[in-house]
C-alpha cells in the first residue's frame, strides 16, 4: 500500500511541476487544477493508510483535464506519461495500453516518448503475466530505440525477468544476447558517449551473469579507452567490488590503480589513488 501511496505522490509531484511551468497568464482553470493536486497531496500525506477511490478518481480527472486544456504543450508531455504511470500504478492496464497507442500516434517522432510508451505497454502485459506481449513490446524498443536510455537498458531488463522467475538456461542465454548486443553498440560507437555507456550495461551484465572476470576486463579496457575524470569515479568502485572483492585479485587492481595515477591531474583523486595503492601493497605483505 505504501507503493502505491508513493507513487501518487509522485504522480501529483510531476502534475504541480508541469502546472506551476504553464505561467500565471491569467490561466484560471490551469491554476484550479495547481490548487487541487496540491489538496489531494496533503490528504495523502495525512492519510496514508486510506486512499478512498473519489480521491483516485480525482487525480485522474485533474490530469485529462490538463491535457485536455493545454494538449500541444511540453507540459502535456509530461502529463501523458504521468497518465499512463497513474493507470499501470492502479492496475488499470486496458486504460494504461489503450493510453500508451494514443501516445504513440501522437509523439510519432519523438523516440524518447515513442520508447517510454512501448515500454510503458511491456510493462501493462508484464504485470498481467503475459510475458510474451510484453517480450514483444521490449524487443521493439531495445531494436529501435537503441539511443535512448530505455531502449539501452532493455536487454539487461529481460535478462532480469528470467533470472528473478528462475529460468536458468533463459537467463543465462539472455545474458548471452544482452553482452552480444553492448559489445556491438560499443563497437559502433567508438569512444562516443553512447559507447561509453554500452560499456557500462556490458558490466553490469557479466556482473549479473556471475562472470566477473568478463566484467573485470571490461571495467579495465573502458578506464583506459575512455579514460576521463567522470569515467574514474563511475568505475572505481567497480574495480574495488569486481577485481578486489569478487575476484580478490587487489595486484590487478593496483596496476589499474597506478594506470590511472600516470595519466590523472587531479591531486585530490591522486592522493586517494596513493593511499589506497599503498593499503592493498601493505595488506599483500
Amino acid at each position: 500500500m505504501k507503493k502505491i501511496i508513493w507513487i501518487m505522490v509522485i504522480v501529483l509531484v510531476g502534475v504541480y511541476a508541469a502546472l506551476a511551468t504553464l505561467g500565471t497568464g491569467g490561466e484560471y482553470a490551469a491554476e484550479k487544477l495547481l490548487y487541487r493536486a496540491a489538496k489531494l497531496n496533503e490528504k495523502i500525506a495525512a492519510n496514508p493508510d486510506v486512499v478512498p477511490p473519489k480521491l483516485v478518481d480525482s487525480i485522474e480527472n485533474d490530469i485529462k483535464k490538463l491535457l485536455k486544456k493545454y494538449p500541444d504543450t511540453e507540459v502535456a508531455k509530461t502529463a501523458n506519461i504521468k497518465l499512463t504511470e497513474f493507470y499501470i500504478a492502479y492496475k488499470k492496464y486496458d486504460q494504461a495500453l489503450a493510453h500508451a497507442d494514443k501516445m504513440i500516434k501522437k509523439y510519432e517522432k519523438n523516440t524518447g516518448i515513442l520508447s517510454m510508451a512501448y515500454f510503458f505497454k511491456g510493462v501493462a502485459y508484464e504485470k498481467q503475466d503475459k510475458w510474451q506481449s510484453a517480450l514483444k513490446e521490449y524487443h521493439l524498443v531495445r531494436d529501435n530505440y537503441k539511443d535512448t536510455q530505455l531502449g539501452m537498458q532493455m536487454p539487461i531488463y529481460i535478462a532480469n525477468y528470467y533470472s528473478r522467475k528462475g529460468k536458468i538456461a533463459q537467463a543465462e542465454a539472455a545474458y548471452g544476447e544482452a553482452a552480444r548486443f553492448y559489445e556491438n553498440i560499443e563497437r559502433e560507437n567508438s569512444k562516443k558517449p553512447l559507447g561509453y555507456m554500452a560499456s557500462l550495461f556490458l558490466v553490469q551484465t557479466y556482473v549479473k551473469a556471475d562472470n566477473f572476470d568478463s566484467a573485470a576486463n571490461v571495467v579495465e579496457k573502458t578506464l583506459d579507452k575512455y579514460f576521463s575524470q567522470m569515467a574514474v569515479m563511475q568505475l572505481l568502485p567497480l574495480v574495488e567490488s569486481i577485481i578486489v572483492t569478487k575476484l580478490k585479485n587487489p595486484e590487478k587492481a593496483v596496476e589499474i590503480y597506478k594506470t590511472i595515477l600516470a595519466k590523472s591531474k587531479d591531486e585530490k583523486l591522486n592522493k586517494v589513488l596513493q593511499a589506497r595503492v599503498e593499503a592493498l601493497q601493505k595488506d599483500k605483505k
